[in-house]
């Protein structure tokens, strides 16, 4: 129980100071990804990251955006949705393969 008490307020701290391994998206991101998603907005990548926080992260631990080329997302979404039964409308999983693509850095 001593680790816990001494490593719950460093993560607590570092969640409070954006250490959150999951980006929140910005004007920035949403300009460089309209490269690869003429129609991105900023709106619709906020979205996509807590639709990839809420869903995903309910059944595993999550990857981060960097942890796959770019061009890797469409399929690990397509994957779950095929394979593991996760239920995303189209324009949700959308919302998430943009987010995680521009994330992981195209645009």
């Amino acid at each position: 129980m001593k680790p816990l008490r001494f490593a719950l307020p460093w993560l607590t701290g570092l969640w409070a100071c954006g250490g959150s391994p999951i980006p929140q998206p910005t004007a920035a991101d949403a300009s460089r990804g309209s490269a690869h998603f003429p129609d991105v907005t900023l709106s619709e990548l906020s979205q996509g990251r807590t639709l990839y926080v809420s869903h995903c992260g309910n059944c595993h631990v999550l990857k981060r955006p960097v942890e796959l080329l770019p061009e890797q997302w469409q399929g690990e979404v397509s994957d779950m949705r095929a394979k593991n039964g996760v239920k995303l409308s189209d324009v949700e999983a959308q919302a998430i393969v943009r987010y995680l693509t521009i994330a992981a850095g195209a645009g």
